[in-house]
C-alpha cells in the first residue's frame, strides 16, 4: 500500500511539473508576443505613400479637405495647396479608443507616426492653406510700398475752378502716391493699387470670355485673405496680346437698357430708401429693417447676371478660379450722426426720410459737403446683411479665426466697386483727378449708397468722368463695371503689365 501511494505522488508531482512547465512555456511564449506587438513602432509618409510595420498594423484613412469644407478620403497624402490638421488627425487603438501614447511629427513637411501599437488605427486630416494677402503679393511678385492711413486728405483748392482742383494756377489732378500699400480690412491686411501705377506696379489680369472674346481686368486690391479683387476693364479678340483701352465705353459692358446700350440703371424705382440697396424690399417702407431687406434683385444686380451668361465665367474650369465668400459690400448703415437734414442713425433710412448713409459720413464734414479729409474704410459694418456672398459660401476667415458668412445672396459672384475702394485707389469726393488709374473719362456706378433727398429720389455713388466720387439718382443711367473675387490659392504667369497681363497658369 505504501508502494502505490507513492507512485500516485509521483505522478501527481509529474503532472503538476508538466502543467507548470506548459503554463511557463504559455507565459513566455504570451510575453514574448506581447513584446512584439508592444514595441514602439513609427509609421512616416515618404513623397505621398505609406510606409509600415509590422505586417498587422494599419492606416485606414487619408482624407482631405473639399471645397465645402467637409473631409474626403484620397488615396495619397496632397503635397501642394494642404497642410496637416494635427489637432484632427488622431490614432485609435481597435477603432474603440483614442490611444494618447500616439505622437503625430510633422518635421519640414514630412509626417511621422509614432509609439504605435498592434491593431492601432490612424487617419490623416489634411485641410485647405491658409492664404494672406502677403502671400498673394509674392505669387504675383509684387512688393508693398507701405502703409495708407484711413485719413486720406485732399489738395488745397482755393482756386477752384469747375469742379477742378487747380495750385498756382495748374491743374493738380494727380493726389495719389503710385504704389501698392496696406489698409485694414476684415480679413487681415489688404494692399490697394493707387495712383496712376509705374510699369513696375501694372495691375492688368486676363481671365475667361464674353462672347468669344478675353475679358481683361485690373486689380482693386488683394483682400485681407489673399484673393484678389478685379474690376472689369473691357475684352479683345482671343489670344490679342495687347490691352484694351483704359478710357470710353469700352472699359465697360454692354448693357440691356432700352435708350442706350453703354449704360444702366442701378434701380428703375427709386422713390423709396429702400432703392439704394443692391437688393431691396420692393415697396414702401415704414422701418429701417424692413427699408434694407433683401427680398428682390435691384435692376444693376440683375444686369449683371444677364452679362454673366454671356461669359464662360460659369463654365467648368472657369468658376472653380472664383471666390464666392469674400463679398462685395453694400454698405447701407445710417451716418452716426444727422447731417443738416439729413438723418442718421435712430431716424432716417426708411420710407421717404431725408438720410445721409454711413459711405457719405465718411467723405462729408459736419454739415452736407465733401471734407477735405476723407476716411474711407474696407471692413463692412453689417456683412449678415450688406456683404453680398455666393448662394453656396462657406464664409471667408478673419485674421483671428473667426469666419464672416455674408448675406449669401448671389446667384453669380458678380458685384460692383465701392466708393471707399474708389478713394483708395485715388479717387476723392468733391475734387477731380483724371490721372489715376479707375478714372476713365466715363461716369459708373459703385454700390456705395450716398443719401435719399428731399425730392424723393434714392441716390448712390458713381465715379465721374472726371475721375472724382460724385452723387447720382439710382433711376439715372451710368456705366457698368463687374468685380469679381479670384481665389488665393491660384498661380499665374505673367507679370502684370498692359503687354504681359497676369494669367492664370
Amino acid at each position: 500500500m505504501e508502494f502505490k501511494k507513492i507512485e500516485r505522488n509521483k505522478r501527481t508531482k509529474i503532472i503538476i511539473c508538466f502543467v507548470f512547465l506548459v503554463l511557463l512555456l504559455f507565459t513566455i511564449i504570451l510575453m514574448v508576443s506581447k513584446a512584439k506587438y508592444q514595441v514602439t513602432k513609427s509609421v512616416s509618409i515618404v513623397n505621398g505613400n505609406i510606409s509600415y510595420s509590422p505586417y498587422d498594423f494599419t492606416i485606414v484613412e487619408i482624407r482631405k479637405e473639399n471645397d465645402d469644407g467637409r473631409y474626403e478620403i484620397t488615396t495619397s497624402v496632397p503635397t501642394t495647396g494642404y497642410e496637416i490638421d494635427e489637432n484632427k488627425s488622431k490614432c485609435m487603438i481597435d477603432d474603440t479608443q483614442e490611444d494618447e501614447e500616439a505622437i503625430l511629427k510633422t518635421i519640414d513637411g514630412n509626417h511621422t507616426f509614432s509609439n504605435l501599437k498592434k491593431r492601432d488605427k490612424c487617419t490623416l486630416y489634411f485641410k485647405k492653406e491658409k492664404h494672406t494677402a502677403e502671400d498673394t503679393l509674392v505669387n504675383l511678385g509684387i512688393e508693398s510700398d507701405g502703409i495708407l492711413t484711413a485719413n486720406i486728405t485732399g489738395p488745397s483748392c482755393s482756386g477752384n475752378k469747375g469742379g477742378i482742383c487747380y495750385d498756382s494756377g495748374s491743374q493738380n489732378n494727380n493726389m495719389a502716391e503710385n504704389g501698392v500699400y496696406s489698409v485694414e480690412d476684415d480679413f487681415g491686411t489688404s494692399y490697394v493699387f493707387r495712383g496712376t501705377l509705374d510699369d513696375n506696379k501694372n495691375n492688368w489680369v486676363k481671365f475667361g470670355q464674353e462672347n468669344g472674346k478675353d475679358i481683361w481686368w485690373r486689380i482693386i486690391r488683394i483682400n485681407g485673405n489673399g484673393t484678389i479683387r478685379l474690376i472689369y476693364a473691357g475684352t479683345n479678340t482671343a489670344g490679342g496680346t495687347t490691352a484694351p483701352a483704359t478710357t470710353g465705353t469700352g472699359t465697360q459692358i454692354t448693357t440691356t437698357y432700352t435708350n442706350d446700350k453703354t449704360v444702366q440703371q442701378y434701380n428703375a424705382t427709386y422713390n423709396d430708401n429702400t432703392y439704394v440697396g443692391f437688393m431691396n424690399n420692393g415697396g414702401s417702407t415704414s422701418k429701417y429693417a424692413d427699408a434694407h431687406q433683401n427680398s428682390k434683385d435691384s435692376t444693376i444686380k440683375g444686369e449683371l447676371d444677364k452679362w454673366w451668361t454671356n461669359t464662360n465665367l460659369g463654365s467648368q474650369g472657369i468658376v472653380e478660379k472664383i471666390d464666392i465668400d469674400t463679398g462685395f459690400c453694400n454698405d447701407r448703415e445710417l451716418a452716426d450722426k444727422n447731417h443738416g437734414s439729413y438723418l442718421g442713425k435712430g431716424n432716417g433710412g426708411y420710407a421717404k426720410r431725408q438720410t445721409a448713409y454711413a459711405p457719405v459720413h465718411r467723405v462729408w464734414n459736419s454739415d452736407t459737403s465733401e471734407d477735405k479729409t476723407q476716411e474711407p474704410t474696407l471692413k463692412c459694418s453689417n456683412p449678415t446683411r450688406d456683404l453680398f456672398t455666393g448662394q453656396n459660401s462657406k464664409g471667408a476667415t478673419t485674421k483671428d479665426g473667426t469666419t464672416i458668412l455674408g448675406n449669401k445672396k448671389l446667384t453669380n459672384p458678380v458685384g460692383l466697386i465701392t466708393s471707399d475702394e474708389v478713394i483708395f485707389a485715388g479717387g476723392f469726393a468733391g475734387q477731380s483727378n483724371n490721372k489715376y488709374w479707375l478714372c476713365t473719362n466715363k461716369d459708373y456706378w459703385t454700390m456705395s449708397p450716398y443719401y435719399f433727398d428731399s425730392n424723393g429720389y434714392a441716390y448712390v455713388f458713381r465715379v465721374d468722368s472726371y475721375g472724382y466720387l460724385y452723387t447720382n439718382s439710382v433711376y439715372g443711367a451710368r456705366g457698368v463695371r463687374p468685380v469679381i473675387n479670384l481665389k488665393a490659392d491660384i498661380t499665374f504667369t505673367g507679370t502684370g503689365a498692359s503687354n504681359n497681363p497676369y494669367k492664370i497658369s
